[in-house]
């Protein structure tokens, strides 16, 4: 038979392990969709200016890829492996 205090020890390790996980789980979801929101804002920008300009589409996408993003935008896609 396990001592009572043996008991509690196990609990709150298992306590503290779900809730580094649910935290972890739960950044892991917003940078995901934080840079799929960013993904699209920049893709339907980046669509509106070429549409707008008498650019070809490979002259026009070089020139935003040379930095129409913001820090914030480009942090999120930086840090999710999938965007």
């Amino acid at each position: 038979m396990m001592h009572p205090t043996q008991r509690t020890g196990m609990r709150f390790q298992r306590g503290l392990l779900m809730l580094l996980s649910s935290v972890l789980l739960t950044v892991v979801l917003a940078i995901y969709f934080g840079a799929w929101a960013v993904s699209a804002k920049v893709d339907a920008r980046s669509l509106r200016s070429i549409e707008n300009s008498g650019f070809t589409p490979d002259g026009h996408a070089a020139a935003l890829a040379d930095g129409e993003t913001t820090g914030i935008e480009s942090s999120f896609l930086f840090l999710c492996p999938f965007h």
